[in-house]
């Protein structure tokens, strides 16, 4: 029963994140290539992820997670690996994911899921919420740092240079300007810029998806996933996104190939600096206090919200295209919904292990009712050994 709840539990982490994390990765590539053929992107962004995930297995010996479910003092046990299952209630984080998505609602995706299954996974062994609400607070940290740093870049290059290209783009829509087509290289530009970004969400995200799978996966168990992953792919795809992807539709000029790739282009940026980890790497060197472990894992929603947040307000500052309450209107929103999949996040981390017993424990009493059994039974046969032991010196 336990390998069930185990292939849902990875089937219903894979849709979802997917699909929710589609809105930052794939957001603007599908808004700028709505008019071509679904099937021709899913093959591009399958294949990428195809090369990633079977690099990751390569080169960390059988983790396609990039080691991002080992960091420092804040990894994450699979069950089986101290002699625990997963039940049925590892299975509520990424269905409450689901529900939250189908409602077009964008959520932290490592904070909630990787935290619910951090609980579980600490109550199982005879622990207490606290590991799971210390690695909360670890990608809380992280993921709001990111946040910032998204903030400022968009913010001092859309508000310094990119506006220009913001405008031009503005003027070709509302028919204020020549209308010109686009030289073929800005789709081999935005492609390969959307090729980009997937490979490094994938590095940061996989471990919200290959939490429920052994650490070492096999060869086999690879083939699976990846199947299951291309398939759950083509669905997202021919749905066009679903309706979370109004949050990126409903930014300026995303549907613009042009915009879209500098989007794109700019949060994988972020994305590649978190992946080096050069922050932890800076205080260890000045021999400072390390914010957070290397390889740690983090919210990529909260980053691209704030690099859309960033990019809206510099557009606002210099174009004016649109009011500035109308802007920050948009960025407290967004970032609202992003805290309302905090909030789940820590209430699964908190509730769901009242209702699981320790297996340590399990096994603790399981061992003393045994060694109680087997002192009943080989009692009486000593005390009839006794005589016979003692009957030759009478």
């Amino acid at each position: 029963m336990s390998d069930i709840f185990m292939i849902l539990g990875f089937a219903l982490a894979a849709y979802a994140i997917v699909a929710n994390d589609s809105i930052q990765t794939l957001g603007t590539f599908l808004s700028s290539n709505s008019k071509r053929p679904w099937w021709t992107l899913w093959i591009w962004i399958s294949g990428i992820m195809v090369v990633t995930v079977s690099w990751g297995w390569i080169v960390n010996g059988g983790d396609p997670a990039f080691g991002r479910l080992a960091a420092a003092g804040k990894n994450i046990a699979h069950p089986e690996a101290f002699g625990g299952a997963i039940t049925w209630l590892f299975v509520i984080p990424p269905l409450c994911l689901v529900i939250l998505t189908r409602m077009g609602i964008p959520v932290s995706t490592s904070l909630l899921v990787l935290t619910g299954f951090k609980g579980l996974v600490a109550a199982q062994q005879g622990k207490t919420p606290k590991d799971a609400v210390d690695l909360f607070n670890s990608m809380m940290q992280k993921s709001l740092v990111g946040y910032a740093i998204a903030f400022a870049l968009g913010l001092a290059l859309y508000w310094l240079v990119i506006y220009l290209m913001e405008r031009k783009v503005a003027a070709e829509r509302d028919g204020e300007g020549p209308h010109n087509e686009l030289h073929p290289f800005w789709m081999i530009f935005q492609w390969g810029s959307t090729g980009f970004l997937w490979s490094m969400w994938l590095i940061q995200d996989l471990a919200n998806i290959f939490v429920y799978l052994p650490r070492e996966l096999s060869l086999v168990g690879l083939i699976f996933a990846l199947g299951g992953m291309v398939l759950l792919q083509g669905y997202l795809f021919r749905e066009k996104g679903g309706a979370i992807q109004r949050v990126v539709t409903t930014k300026t000029n995303t549907i613009d190939v042009r915009s879209a790739t500098f989007i794109d282009l700019l949060y994988g940026m972020v994305l590649l600096f978190f992946k080096v980890d050069y922050i932890p790497k800076l205080f260890a060197a000045m021999d400072m206090d390390v914010p957070w472990p290397e390889q740690m894992p983090m919210s990529t929603t909260w980053v691209f919200l704030g690099l859309l947040a960033g990019r809206e307000v510099g557009i606002a500052l210099r174009l004016k295209l649109r009011k500035k309450k109308k802007v920050s209107n948009m960025i407290f929103r967004d970032a609202g919904k992003a805290f309302l999949g905090s909030a789940v996040a820590v209430m699964l981390a908190l509730f769901l292990p009242t209702f699981i017993k320790p297996v340590v424990q399990a096994r603790i009493d399981a061992e003393a009712v045994t060694a109680e059994q087997v002192e009943q039974v080989s009692a009486p046969a000593t005390d009839r050994a006794l005589p016979e032991v003692l009957a030759p010196s009478e």
